[in-house]
């Protein structure tokens, strides 16, 4: 006999306790004995072939009225009892059915449980606890959890999408893992679920798709699916329509990280072996990703931005406890990590801050923990969460990087080819074809751009990470403080010795080898990882690095990297350092000055120790190791300036500076070297280039009009020689701007330190070709279309090159190498100088005018005198003449190599700028250099002959 599970609760509840039912049977049925429940529920899972429902759905259904029956009985211990025992067998045969698969009749399978169980969640609530409760109980909890969460991930890998864009979907699936992972018998031992981890060989791109926890990773506003639905529907908004949609989105996926860390950190504190399996799967993930920082990387082929940045979001709250601004923990983070066996992360490829990998890998080895000294979670967790920033958020960085300019060139080829669509040529409808195509690329695209911005300005997310970054830059500092105690116990700098008179870049064996171990043999991208970072987060006005009171932190390993030549190797890293410093410097506003100007103000370790870094990087970057380095150096050297510039102000800097030219001379007059070449270049380069945009916008002009045409070029060529030509004026003259300023700065303090023998000739040359260029014959060349998108101001450049003048026109060396300028002085360019920046413009004052026309009589006299003695000495013997001056040497030396006779002061000058000698490219030095005192005293016998000839006429 068939008897429902309403029967029997009729059957088993006093009469009165059925007024509250919906329906009852017209008569009463006699009571059923407790025993009888197991073969009425075996009975309807196993035989009754009529109930439509699969068996785990029916017995949740039959849960649930259990339940409604015990709200609504009179709870006679009979009644308690009855319902009590019934429920345990409910219970009991959902963990069966759940166990195996065949057992219930029809289509019965865990798919279909699992559909139910997602659809209709909230009725399971109750069910879940007490089944999970049973299989604790019954030793069977791995069989259940294998079952379960198996088949939850083929549901999800069988539905469409998987994505923030299904509330219901996502949120039971999350609330799933939740319960689960609640009791700590369930979360010490879900790292052995099947599919758990994944095999070896999977790819990089699979572990989100294959993973028993991967799905739930990619739960964020990267998604692409998540970020075309919100930013793709081809709507243009303003600035705060965007605002609105990030804020929206910011909101759900703040939610979704509190929930993934719920369930995290139940797996974590499950027991040591899940602990440990945990950050092992994440290890995996990241070690499989390095090409996420590639130049060239195939994004379809690596981890989804999604998923990385939230494992690396959820490690950096893991890394928050001992991290703090207390930094009572910092010193459980293992400096010798690296030293320990079977490491999570994979090392084999990473450059080291200063050291080969043979030479990184020999310490290793010879310094390798013992078994038993495992590493401690906190270090595990800390150097994990490195890496992740590294190549996680860091690859979704690059990923912004590449994607920003491909949404530019796309709109602009949709704007040209909808331009060509309106013709009616083939070739136009054939153009036109390609358009639907190409707008959904670009809407695409353009979502996913927009999607990034909504998650680096998200204020609560950033200022965690930057939290990291904070506290990350303050251990580093640890690593690097011989003793270990920092920040407890002040950092002394320089950690050895100033190479005075070496450039730090050609002693690098030297370097290396006074490197501090461990930091020598770290990783590069720790500190990479938080440079590219900080430097990214910059462009966002929510940034939390402009208000943090952490930032000194950063600030202070970046002085100390830059102040120490040794610790890092790699002058590219240096220069994003420098860059991220300048953004710093710069005005927030008309009269803001750059956020970073107390500390560098106030902050006692970069306050002593900023400058000479600056200094010295200026010249060291001089060689990169790249094809590009000649190229590579500008940048450098413009974000240096820009802090020079600003600092200056602060009297404490500017002291500094001046001890430097006085005490610390031919340190100095380097730095004054390179800044003279690269001025020399970036004017010559920048006013060619302009040059070259006059001339070709003069002809395009002429070629529109039907004028004859003066050039071989077709219009399409001059289009592209145009293009390139802007683009190499504005970089030069945007560059020589911050490099004028910062002549007249020094100039105008320091005039001693640019009229040493070594500089002062260049720069009279330079100064006089320049004016030139500006007030001379060829002047009207640089006229070109809207020279502010050239970063050129010709009257300012006048105005700034004329104020050296004046700055060093004191100094008779100066006056005399100006008037030794055969090839540009001419006296009547000053004379138009002057009347276009007195006269026609009023830009100076009258003082100055009467300064630089004085200056211009001073050189000019001294053209005459020089002249007549020139004459006087044009029969000099050959030797006596320096082989790449040709003038009469003063203090000549032999050269060991090559054993030419050259004068000092021009061996100077060109060890400033290369350390070889000039004639055989050999490494030179200037103290090997010998002195030739027989024919310097030759040179002076002789010189002293023709003055007394000059004298007795």
């Amino acid at each position: 006999m068939a008897v429902s599970l309403e029967e029997l609760l009729r059957a088993t509840s006093r009469p009165d306790g059925y007024k509250d039912y919906s329906t009852l049977p017209s008569e009463f049925p006699s009571p059923l004995l407790i025993d009888a429940v197991d073969g009425v529920l075996l009975y309807q899972l196993a035989e009754n072939t009529d109930i439509k429902k699969p068996g785990f759905v029916y017995l949740k259904d039959c849960f649930l009225r259990i339940q409604q029956a015990k709200r609504i009985s009179k709870k006679s211990e009979e009644d308690a009892f009855t319902l009590q025992e019934t429920e345990k067998l409910i219970v009991g045969y959902g963990l069966v059915v759940f166990q195996i698969e065949e057992f219930c009749m029809g289509e019965n399978n865990f798919a279909a449980y699992m559909v139910d169980i997602l659809q209709r969640f909230d009725d399971y609530t109750d069910y879940l606890p007490l089944l999970i409760q049973r299989a604790i109980q019954e030793e069977s909890l791995m069989e259940f959890l294998n079952n379960f969460f198996v088949s939850l991930k083929r549901h999800l890998t069988s539905v469409k999408l998987f994505d923030m864009n299904d509330t219901s979907l996502y949120t039971n699936t999350l609330a799933c893992f939740e319960i689960f992972l609640s009791y700590k018998q369930v979360a010490s031992v879900f790292t052995q679920v099947e599919g758990f981890f994944a095999p070896f060989n999977t790819k990089p791109n699979q572990f989100e798709k294959t993973t028993l926890m991967g799905p739930i990773f990619t739960l964020s506003p990267l998604n692409p699916n998540v970020a075309l639905r919100n930013y793709g529907d081809g709507l243009e908004r303003t600035q705060a329509q965007l605002n609105v949609l990030h804020e929206a989105l910011q909101a759900e996926h703040r939610v979704v990280l509190d929930r993934l860390f719920f369930i995290v950190d139940k797996i974590i504190r499950g027991s040591g072996e899940s602990r440990s399996a945990m950050l092992s799967y994440f290890a995996q993930i990241i070690n499989k990703n390095h090409l996420r920082r590639g130049d060239h990387a195939n994004s379809n082929k690596l981890a989804s931005n999604a998923f990385v940045t939230n494992i690396a979001l959820l490690l950096i709250r893991f890394s928050q406890p001992f991290l703090d601004v207390s930094y009572k923990k910092i010193d459980k983070i293992d400096v010798n990590y690296f030293n320990n066996l079977n490491l999570l992360l994979d090392l084999s490829e990473e450059t080291r801050m200063n050291s080969d990998f043979k030479e990184a890998d020999a310490f290793y080895d010879n310094n390798k923990k013992s078994e038993d000294n495992k590493p401690n979670f906190i270090s595990d967790c800390f150097f994990l969460t490195l890496t992740y920033l590294h190549y996680g958020i860091g690859g979704t960085i690059l990923y912004d990087e590449k994607i920003s300019p491909q949404v530019k060139r796309m709109r602009q080829e949709v704007e040209r080819i909808r331009g060509v669509a309106q013709t009616n040529d083939m070739f136009a409808r054939f153009t036109a074809m390609q358009l639907p195509s190409l707008e959904k690329t670009l809407q695409i695209t353009q979502s996913l751009k927009q999607a990034l911005q909504g998650f680096f300005c998200h204020k609560a997310i950033q200022d965690e990470v930057f939290e990291f970054v904070s506290g990350a830059s303050t251990f580093l500092m640890r690593v690097i403080d011989p003793s270990h105690e920092f920040p407890f116990k002040p950092l002394s700098l320089p950690l050895i010795p100033d190479q005075v008179g070496v450039e730090n870049v050609d002693n690098a064996d030297y370097l290396r080898e006074h490197a501090p171990i461990p930091f020598k043999y770290y990783p590069e991208f720790v500190i990479e990882g938080l440079i590219n970072y900080l430097q990214f987060i910059s462009k966002f006005v929510s940034a939390p690095l402009y208000s943090s009171p952490r930032l000194h932190s950063c600030v202070e390993l970046s002085t100390t990297i830059l102040r120490c030549p040794e610790l890092v190797s790699n002058p590219h890293l240096k220069g994003k350092l420098v860059r991220f410093l300048s953004v710093g410097a710069m005005h927030m506003g008309e009269n803001a000055p750059g956020f970073m100007m107390k500390i560098f103000e106030n902050n006692e370790l970069v306050r002593d120790n900023l400058l000479y870094a600056l200094l010295d990087f200026y010249v060291i970057v001089e060689k990169t190791g790249s094809s590009s380095q000649f190229y590579d150096k500008f940048n450098s050297r413009y974000s240096i300036s820009i802090i020079l510039q600003e600092i200056y102000e602060i009297p404490e800097y500017r002291q500094q500076v001046l001890w430097q030219s006085e005490e610390n001379a031919d340190f100095f007059i380097r730095f004054v070297a390179r800044m003279l070449n690269d001025l020399t270049f970036l004017l010559d380069e920048g006013l060619s280039n302009l040059a070259e945009v006059h001339n070709i916008q003069n002809e395009l002009a002429n070629r529109a009009k039907g004028l004859q045409s003066f050039r071989e070029e077709d219009d399409q060529e001059l289009q592209s020689k145009l293009v390139s030509a802007e683009r190499q004026a504005r970089s030069s003259c945007g560059l020589a701007e911050k490099s004028v300023a910062l002549f007249n700065i020094f100039t105008e303090d320091i005039p001693r330190a640019f009229t040493t023998k070594e500089i002062v000739d260049r720069l009279a040359s330079m100064l006089d070709y320049n004016l030139a260029s500006l007030v001379g014959p060829k002047c009207r060349e640089l006229k070109v279309k809207d020279p502010q998108k050239y970063s050129f101001d010709p009257k300012a450049l006048l105005k700034s090159l004329t104020t050296v003048y004046i700055n060093l026109s004191d100094q008779s060396e100066f006056i005399s190498a100006v008037a030794r300028d055969g090839r540009s002085f001419q006296k009547e360019l000053f004379d138009r100088a002057v009347y276009i920046l007195g006269n026609k413009t009023g830009l100076v004052s009258d003082e100055f005018c009467c300064k630089l026309m004085q200056f211009a009589r001073d050189a000019q006299d001294q053209k005459i005198a020089e002249e007549e003695e020139d004459m006087e000495m044009e029969d000099a013997p050959e030797e006596f003449l320096d082989p790449l001056m040709f003038h009469i040497m003063t203090d000549p030396v032999i050269l060991p190599a090559s054993r030419v006779t050259i004068d000092r002061s021009t061996i100077k000058a060109h060890l400033l700028s290369d350390s070889t000698d000039p004639f055989n490219r050999v490494p030179l030095r200037l103290e090997d250099v010998v002195p030739d005192d027989e024919l310097k005293a030759r040179i002076q016998e002789y010189k002293r002959q023709k003055m007394a000839n000059r004298f007795s006429k």
